[in-house]
């Protein structure tokens, strides 16, 4: 197997075909990019189930490419010898999150380290010496399952938890012995006060694995230091979900535009913003959420269930729904034919509601751009930005785009910026299909005319009246670009409040979407009535469906 490219600019400037790989927990997706005309261009893509291997997936694209274009494919660098004459390979991984059992001085402290490492991608199991008893914290600890363990309190400890450090030492020496060699974290004044036959425990037990971490309200945004701290001990140097908050800061300097980036997978979920700012390293302000519990089919609570069923609009009952999932969670890849891909539209509604629980990027306004990716590529592009617009609920104007090809995550394994923004300038008209732009007011009143917008591309114009509550669209084919004039007879908030505004729009898939609609407060509460209305927006953007 062809070892994976170093990271640097010398990664994309050897071979002339560059493999790109995502290995996610639900499907295998593989892409070949080769120069032609003096760039590099995406040839071809494909996904297959997980587990498959990617040897013979990357065989089979460049058999279809010799096949189908077979002078591009010699030129590309696709000969009869193309294994021999060595290419390049980008690989990222994600799989399931691991597990850290977090035991802390206080139930307030707890709670917060819970939410920290949870936005760092761990699935989280805690404790406090407040409530529970030292025997028990070690049990609790020491279960299977359990990857890592974190132990902190605040900086500096409160009067409630100064009592308790010295418990929660004899805690952490105890695990340590039970567990040797397994990973610890020691935050806040805790890791200041780790010192004397306890501490000697776990150094002894442990002693390349134990790491020193600021407190839960360390950085600014609090909890960001050890936040970082936490996605570093979490993440391999190809992990997937990291590589995809590298690629969007490229995207952002690329494209000189407001990024986010929506991932949800079968085993996380991850949204970033990446937005250009001059005073910040590297020129992009970065943030970013890593939520397992935004996962697609992260459905052990039942409300995540509740969820999912009052988004979908298949007339299924609560039992044989519940089934449908649970077949979905096993085979993530089969079923896109039939009542899979709205059960799948509805999944993902519900996880995105999900992931922006788990945590809120500082987005300020509406990004310039929504990129989404995973699991999005199993949908048609306009029923992706039909999700999108269902729980995206910002107002403002915001194109949307998809990664189908899954190329932003290996893409983000090179380490080098200048080489990475280089390659991704190259595909980027490869690499982004476009959707349309979404346009989103609040406060229209409902049940009245809320006014019309004016469509002008390229000197031709169209005018659509808006209705409150309603869902507008425009057709805009992908690459043409407009001015849409929008006129309300009352105030509403489009990033700010006005009448009258003129917004820039981009083409694509689904067109424009001027959405004036209240959701999810609007939805109605009857199962069969929820189901008409939800069906109605699907059929006018994805009409195949209903066909």
């Amino acid at each position: 197997m062809t070892p994976q490219v170093p990271a640097g600019a010398r990664d994309v400037a050897g071979p002339p075909l560059l493999v790109a790989l995502d290995l996610g927990s639900g499907t295998t997706a593989a892409a070949l990019i080769g120069r032609v005309g003096g760039r590099r261009r995406l040839l071809a893509a494909a996904a297959t189930p997980g587990g498959d291997d990617p040897d013979a997936l990357v065989a089979e694209l460049v058999a279809r490419v010799r096949s189908a274009e077979p002078d591009l494919a010699v030129a590309a660098g696709i000969g009869a010898d193309w294994a021999a004459a060595g290419h390049s390979r980008l690989v990222a991984r994600t799989g399931p999150a691991p597990r850290m059992a977090i035991i802390a001085a206080s139930e307030a402290t707890r709670e917060r380290l819970e939410a920290i490492a949870g936005a760092a991608g761990w699935l989280t199991t805690g404790a406090s010496a407040a409530r529970m008893e030292p025997l028990a914290m070690v049990r609790l600890a020491t279960r299977p399952g359990i990857a890592a363990i974190l132990l902190g309190s605040a900086d500096p400890p409160d009067a409630d938890e100064r009592s308790l450090i010295d418990e929660l030492l004899a805690v952490a020496g105890a695990v340590a012995s039970r567990r040797p060699g397994i990973p610890v974290v020691l935050a806040g004044g805790f890791a200041r006060s780790a010192t004397g036959p306890a501490a000697t425990a776990i150094a002894g037990s442990a002693a390349w694995d134990v790491v020193l971490a600021p407190g839960p309200a360390s950085g600014q945004p609090p909890g960001s230091d050890l936040r970082e701290v936490l996605v570093d001990f979490r993440a391999a140097p190809d992990d997937g979900r990291r590589a995809l908050t590298r690629s969007a800061a490229s995207l952002a300097r690329v494209l000189g535009q407001r990024i986010e980036l929506i991932d949800i997978g079968v085993s996380g979920a991850t949204r970033v913003s990446a937005v250009p700012d001059p005073f910040a390293e590297g020129g992009i302000r970065l943030d970013d959420v890593d939520a397992p519990a935004g996962a697609l089919l992260a459905l052990d609570d039942p409300a995540t269930f509740d969820r999912v069923e009052t988004w979908s609009t298949l007339t299924l009952d609560r039992a044989r729904l519940r089934d449908r999932l649970a077949e979905l969670r096993l085979a993530p890849w089969s079923d896109l034919a039939a009542d899979g891909a709205p059960l799948r539209a509805a999944a993902l509604r519900a996880a995105l509601e999900r992931l922006l629980a788990a945590g809120e990027p500082s987005t300020g306004s509406a990004p310039d751009l929504v990129v989404a990716t995973g699991a999005f590529g199993a949908l048609p592009g306009p029923a992706v930005a039909l999700v999108l617009a269902d729980v995206l609920r910002r107002p403002g104007a915001t194109q949307l785009s998809l990664d189908a090809a899954r190329l932003l995550a290996p893409l983000g394994t090179i380490r080098d910026d200048a080489a990475r923004d280089a390659l991704i300038a190259e595909l980027v008209e490869d690499l982004l299909v476009p959707l349309g732009t979404m346009v989103h007011a609040r406060g229209a009143r409902p049940g009245k005319p809320a006014g019309r917008v004016i469509i002008d591309a390229e000197g031709t114009a169209a005018e659509i009246d808006l209705e409150a509550g309603a869902l507008a669209l425009v057709d805009l084919p992908p690459g043409q670009q407009a001015l849409a004039d929008l006129q309300f007879r009352s105030t509403v908030d489009l990033g700010a409040p006005g009448r009258h505004f003129v917004v820039p729009v981009a083409g694509g898939l689904a067109g424009l979407l001027v959405d004036l609609r209240d959701l999810p407060d609007s939805l109605p509460d009857r199962p069969d009535q929820r189901r008409e209305l939800l069906a109605g927006w699907e059929a006018a953007l994805w009409p195949e469906r209903f066909g």
